[in-house]
């Protein structure tokens, strides 16, 4: 059988374009390299209401805000009294979007990991299927992106656990330091066991892991690790796309790309007969956000743990701007929002040398 596309990685943004395109008549076909979609589970689950509203399974939690912890330990909460995030079980999450998708009529090839992707008289030969249209939703060292040169990303390490910690059900924890975790963040997330984890950039993770957890004094089991993308790839190389975690679209400031890469499944599902499109429309909406992130993290990672103590000031006096602002999807319109703040670094700086002249 001739299929219309082929996508590689069974997971939510592969099953979001399969369950689309599908329902829109086009013979798909997803390859999974697991016996079973949704595991082994490398995210640490915390999602906006956008994502509840593109598929609401698997919830366990709802967020009201965040405790972030400085580098001196002084602990800052911001949130608010209206609900800014959700928990949810991946497993539960990314199995039911690929029943969707089937239900649809497309075909799932699980425990088919695929090594190999040949292309002649504009057909697509992958695990002896045809497909006339190849899709990359299969992770940050995408095969699909390599095996058509569609660039390169850069990786935080990330590692999670899960553990018993007592602590407010209604707040996550941010731990910020570079001697925790450099160039990111460490956090801990409640849910039925609370979800313990870092990020880094440096190559001595579990290091790093055993030491936070000894500084919270925690344990954890089912330890997973896996990779963050940084960057943006090419999207598109002729009949090829690539979406989510392959492409990079991942929000740099946070490592989140749920609600990016589902946003992308639908735009690059609506755009299937001229993939170009594609690319421009994801750019012309929230890619235009992650290039922001991108700028945001080049900032954070210039801070040293005493200019990120002395931001905590900063962080407290602009708290309540926070909680009306803050936007896990959006993390740019806060930013901007504090850079109008009267507290803010700038104006800071400018009425000191107001001073001095």
């Amino acid at each position: 059988m001739l299929f219309d596309i082929a996508i590689v990685g069974g997971g939510p943004v592969g099953s979001m374009i399969a369950k689309i395109s599908s329902s829109r008549g086009y013979k798909t076909i997803v390859f999974e390299e697991h016996d079973e979609v949704g595991i082994p589970v490398r995210c640490a689950g915390l999602v906006s209401e956008r994502v509840i509203k593109i598929h609401g399974e698997g919830i366990i939690n709802k967020i009201k805000g965040a405790d972030i912890v400085f580098p001196n330990g002084r602990e800052i909460r911001i949130g608010g009294n209206r609900v800014h995030a959700y928990v949810i079980n991946r497993r539960i999450f990314d199995k039911s979007m690929a029943e969707e998708a089937m239900a649809n009529g497309a075909e799932y090839r699980l425990e088919k990991k695929v090594k190999r992707i040949n292309f002649k008289n504009g057909i697509f030969s992958i695990e002896g299927e045809k497909a006339r249209i190849l899709i990359g939703a299969d992770g940050p060292k995408s095969m699909v992106a390599k095996n058509f040169s569609m660039g390169k990303l850069q990786y935080i390490n990330a590692i999670q656990g899960y553990g018993k910690y007592d602590m407010d059900e209604q707040y996550v924890k941010i731990f910020l330091g570079n001697d925790l975790a450099p160039k990111f963040f460490a956090w801990i997330i409640p849910a039925e066991k609370a979800r313990i984890g870092l990020g880094t950039t440096e190559k001595n993770l579990k290091q790093h892991f055993k030491k936070f957890l000894k500084n919270i004094d925690a344990r954890v089991d089912e330890i997973t690790s896996g990779l963050i993308p940084i960057g943006l790839r090419k999207f598109v190389r002729k009949k090829v796309a690539l979406a989510g975690d392959a492409a990079g679209q991942v929000k740099a400031t946070s490592g989140g790309g749920l609600y990016t890469g589902l946003m992308a499944a639908k735009i690059l599902a609506n755009n299937i007969e001229n993939l170009n499109n594609y690319e421009k429309e994801y750019m012309k909406s929230i890619g235009k956000e992650l290039q922001r992130c991108l700028l945001l993290r080049k900032i954070f990672i210039k801070l040293s743990d005493n200019s990120l103590n002395k931001f905590a000031s900063f962080v407290e006096k602009n708290v309540d701007l926070i909680n009306k602002y803050g936007d896990i999807d959006y993390p740019s319109i806060v930013a901007k929002q504090l850079l109008k703040s009267p507290f803010s670094f700038q104006k800071r700086k400018s009425a000191s040398s107001q001073k001095e002249n």
